[in-house]
């Protein structure tokens, strides 16, 4: 797989996340029976999602490697950065966490291997 796809993989990975939890949060199983704070918390991290889903829409369809190192340098932050939020919550006792820090993981590392092989 090449950066290209990669990108697109990852704008249609983030666009679908970010429309499921703006839309309707409470249809993810763990968010079943939480609260307004919960909800509005995952609407938050819907809308988060959404920006990034279209910042890597807006790379692909306009691709270029400059601009897709700086994708690369973005999502590592941000994939990374949910990672590592997944992990507190999964390490107190949050077990539906553990999907969530693996995928954010996996791309996060992902975009670090696109990111120095793309030179």
């Amino acid at each position: 797989m090449n950066l290209k796809v990669f990108v697109l993989i990852t704008a249609i990975i983030e666009l679908l996340a970010g429309v499921g939890m703006f839309l309707v949060p409470d249809m993810i199983p763990m968010m079943e029976g939480e609260g307004p704070m919960a909800l509005t918390l995952a609407r938050m991290y819907g809308a988060a999602a959404l920006a990034v889903g279209y910042y890597a829409l807006m790379v692909w369809k306009n691709f270029a490697v400059g601009p897709a190192k700086g994708f690369c340098k973005t999502f590592i932050v941000f994939h990374l950065g949910v990672a590592v939020a997944a992990y507190f919550g999964y390490s107190q006792g949050l077990a539906d966490f553990l999907p969530v820090m693996a995928l954010h993981a996996i791309l996060g590392f992902l975009s670090i291997f696109y990111f120095v092989s793309n030179k």
